[in-house]
């Protein structure tokens, strides 16, 4: 079984997805020319469903619209996460220490190995 498709209408990431729903039922065979999808659609065995191309159709246009959904709130799922990130950050300005000036970093920072190892 054959769909066809309308670029113009429909995004490959929704034809894609649609695809991949059926995938455990149906082995899918996608192509594309420069106005249209093209989707074969194959059943395995023992999965012989009535009007699979409808039922198809009907999947692209559920992703179609989610899809444009995703769309049009792109900026507003970026910037809550971008203040949900925020508001993790660590203020590393007090380490806690009241004496941080004098800390010497040769103090601390050497190869344990080479001093302790003997």
């Amino acid at each position: 079984m054959n769909v066809k498709l309308t670029k113009e209408m429909y995004p490959k990431e929704a034809i894609l997805k649609a695809a991949y729903f059926f995938t455990d039922r149906y082995f899918m065979s996608l192509d594309t020319d420069e106005r249209y999808y093209y989707i074969g659609i194959s059943e395995k065995e023992g999965n012989a469903e009535l009007d699979i191309d409808k039922k198809f159709r009907n999947e692209v246009i559920t992703q179609t619209a989610r899809y444009c959904v995703m769309q049009q709130t792109k900026n507003i799922r970026e910037l809550i996460l971008g203040r949900a990130l925020a508001s993790t950050v660590v203020d590393d300005t007090d380490t806690g220490f009241t004496d941080d000036e004098t800390i010497n970093a040769e103090d601390i920072l050497f190869n344990w190995f080479d001093r302790y190892d003997k």
